[in-house]
């Protein structure tokens, strides 16, 4: 489980993919999706820091 999350791959594709759909939820009034994708959008941030 600690490989998958420390790929660069994954975290790359997430990083760019969560906020954008964080985005779209936004958009359609979803306010409670917003808030958990910008949440994840945060915790990958986090294990790319950690990860170097």
């Amino acid at each position: 489980m600690k490989n998958k999350l420390f790929n660069p791959v994954f975290l790359f594709l997430a990083s760019l993919i969560l906020p954008i759909a964080a985005f779209e939820a936004i958009m359609v009034n979803s306010n409670t999706v917003a808030d958990i994708l910008l949440g994840a959008f945060a915790c990958v941030m986090v294990l790319i820091v950690l990860r170097k």
